[in-house]
């Protein structure tokens, strides 16, 4: 018996969770005979990553507001009748469970950020962190990206043990491998440090290059792939700081891989994460990697433990973890790096780390929780 399946996602305009979307719908599409399955967007904007299968992609009119779309997502299922919704994102995940009282089907939600940290401070974000504990326990099941997303979904937000699942994201090496030996879009210096990420706060850019000001290599450059509204910001900085001309900002660039492939290593001062993408892709192309321990994801993929342990620069197994707002402690992690064995040692080991997100393992248990 054919069942149907309602993806659904804020858009694919961009960024890890589209990406997987994508991916996971796909993937879907070429292994599940049984599964009818349409992936509805809330917004209408531009696709950046669209599915490769024949998946039926429905744009709603959401335009970014929170009651709109729930009134759209109400209007999808109450045409479509789906057998099973899974949804990623929380606006998505919020308007998929109000989406209850259109149609009987299983409730499956996806949580892919730190939830508090993602939501911020101030009247709204106390307003939204209100709803998410109101009605994330409501769903038949939640899939925290990382141990550290489930522990705060359980903890601040009520969700039950029963309920909580982790799957990680899925790292192709294959197609990154692939894309890293194209040739690099941008120029780029011999030796270089590598960050990909917006930029904004979260990303705490300025403990970067604060770091970098301080390490000892004054022939390395640092590379900040990536756009966003800290840009104007950290380039002055850098300038104050005398490295400006060792650090490039070249923005958003088609193929960042070609770039990190090329990196001598690759550096996240972030402060919190749901699951870092393109730390564990730097790794899967056999970059050595230094993150900040931050809420959640770097520890568990570098030391296989929760976050929040380290007090210092930790030679951790799979990469080097510092402390969050640390310069001087990212600074001794880049320095670290400078002997050539060090970072063949921890290049290896990165790229070993990320087999186990290798997609197959990482789909299996979406269709684990799909259909029990």
């Amino acid at each position: 018996m054919t069942r149907r399946l309602l993806l659904l996602i804020n858009s694919l305009e961009g960024g890890g969770a589209e990406k997987v979307m994508a991916a996971l719908a796909d993937h879907l599409a070429q292994t599940r005979s049984d599964l009818d399955i349409r992936l509805a967007l809330l917004d209408d904007r531009a696709i950046a990553h669209p599915p490769a299968s024949p998946v039926r992609v429905v744009q709603l009119d959401g335009r970014g507001g929170f009651w709109r779309s729930i009134r759209a997502v109400r209007r999808t299922i109450t045409d479509w009748q789906p057998d099973i919704v899974l949804s990623f994102l929380t606006r998505a995940n919020c308007a998929a469970v109000l989406g209850r009282s259109a149609g009987r089907f299983r409730c499956i939600i996806s949580e892919r950020v730190h939830t508090t940290s993602h939501l911020g401070t101030g009247l709204r974000a106390r307003v939204l962190r209100g709803v998410v504990r109101h009605l994330y326990p409501r769903a038949d099941a939640v899939i925290a990206v990382s141990q550290g997303v489930a522990d705060e979904l359980k903890r601040t937000y009520g969700v039950d043990d029963a309920r909580l699942h982790t799957i990680a994201n899925p790292i192709d090496a294959d197609r990154l491998h692939a894309l890293g030996a194209e040739a690099p879009p941008i120029p780029l210096p011999a030796d270089f440090l590598v960050s990909v990420g917006r930029l904004v706060p979260n990303k705490d850019g300025e403990t970067l290059l604060r770091a970098f000001a301080r390490q000892s290599n004054r022939s390395r450059a640092l590379v900040m792939l990536g756009d966003g509204p800290e840009r104007a910001r950290l380039d002055a900085l850098a300038r104050d700081l005398g490295i400006g001309a060792r650090v490039l900002m070249p923005g958003y660039v088609r193929n960042p891989h070609a770039v990190v492939a090329r990196a001598t290593a690759y550096v996240s001062a972030s402060r919190s994460e749901g699951f870092p993408n393109a730390l564990v892709e730097a790794m899967a192309l056999g970059r050595p990697v230094v993150s900040t321990d931050c809420a959640s994801g770097p520890a568990e993929i570098l030391a296989d433990r929760r976050e929040g342990a380290t007090v210092a620069l930790e030679q951790a197994r799979w990469g080097l973890l510092v402390p969050m707002n640390a310069p001087a402690a990212l600074a001794a992690a880049m320095d670290l790096l400078d002997d050539a064995g060090t970072r063949a040692t921890y290049g290896a080991r990165a790229a070993e780390r990320a087999k186990d997100y290798a997609p197959a393992a990482v789909f299996a248990r979406y269709t684990e929780v799909l259909t029990p």
